[in-house]
């Protein structure tokens, strides 16, 4: 009987030792995806500051860590640089990377590099800008459009007590997606207040700076819309520099640290914020699901907030606007 009773013992601590060892080794498998190869992350830039960019690395860098993978950054050294973005994107694809993550500077053009990748059987997913084709396997983002609206609708309720009421925006680089849904989205919030025009800056501060003088000129303009962190901060400064802000309403895009101490000194009145880490580590984190062979969403949406200067300290935005701050 006892050596009946020391068997089942031996039997049943054999099951739990080896389910123990399966639920561990499962659980190691979820969080650590091994490749052979890193995963290729694409950028708009590589270089150019930004803080918006700073935080999109985080959240890439974090995930990788998580899961236990590598990636390997690349893209030209300015957003404007479409061309060599092309040609760095052929040379990734040349590479035949597990996967594909990529910010595309040009919503046309980047598309045939796309339909190559594809050919080769290399799956892309993109951040932030996409590329005018179904073929990549999710879209991680800021509803582009949703955000421009907010920005739309907050200029136009802004502008509702005042004579002066034609606005001008100023975009970063023309046919890249984000541009276009922005601008989009901020028409359709403006309603029927009336728009002079779109400038693009191609994310040059200096470039905005001085599309802003001229816009000045016009004494009927009672706003203007940056539709991301470097055309804000390019329009702020003019307006700054020429004392307007009591004139002219300055609404923008993003969170650079720079963007914030202006949005509290009156000069942009209220700001589009992003989230960024959140879109870094989405991207990864959907590119290993993928790999993995799990189903992933077509469209991940990121999020945005308006922030103004009355609600810019308030708790529940703290981890939001100041990203670094306790990391």
């Amino acid at each position: 009987m006892k050596k009946w009773y020391l068997i089942a013992l031996s039997i049943f601590t054999a099951i739990v030792l080896f389910m123990v060892i399966t639920f561990s080794s499962a659980k190691d498998a979820v969080s650590h995806f091994s490749l052979k190869e890193p995963i290729q992350i694409v950028m708009k830039s590589e270089g150019q500051p930004m803080d918006f960019w700073d935080v999109v690395d985080k959240g890439i860098d974090e995930a990788a860590k998580e899961f236990g993978i590598q990636v390997k950054l690349s893209g030209p050294r300015y957003e404007k640089e479409v061309n060599k973005q092309i040609k760095i994107m052929d040379q990734v694809i040349d590479l035949h990377p597990p996967l594909i993550i990529l910010a595309a500077s040009d919503y046309k053009r980047l598309v045939p590099s796309v339909e190559r990748a594809h050919k080769l059987g290399i799956p892309v997913v993109t951040i932030d800008s996409g590329v005018d084709s179904s073929l990549p396997v999710s879209f991680i983002a800021t509803d582009n459009k949703a955000a421009g609206i907010k920005a739309g609708r907050e200029m136009h309720r802004l502008l509702d007590a005042r004579k002066l009421k034609k606005v001008a925006i100023v975009s970063h680089i023309q046919g890249t997606a984000t541009a276009i849904d922005r601008e989009a989205g901020v028409s359709e919030g403006l309603k029927d207040t009336p728009v002079t025009g779109t400038w693009f800056c191609d994310v040059e501060q200096e470039k905005a700076y001085r599309i802003t003088l001229e816009l000045i000129k016009d004494p009927a303009l009672g706003g203007i819309i940056a539709l991301n962190e470097v055309a804000t901060l390019g329009v702020a400064q003019a307006i700054e520099e020429k004392k307007l802000q009591n004139k002219i309403i300055v609404v923008g895009f993003d969170n650079a640290i720079k963007e914030l101490s202006l949005l509290e000194a009156g000069v942009i009145k209220a700001t589009v914020v992003q989230q960024p880490y959140n879109m870094g580590y989405l991207a990864v984190k959907t590119a290993v699901e993928y790999l993995k062979g799990e189903k992933v969403a077509p469209f991940i949406d990121t999020g945005s907030i308006l922030i103004t200067k009355d609600n810019m300290f308030k708790r529940e935005y703290q981890e939001l606007l100041f990203p670094f701050s306790n990391k």
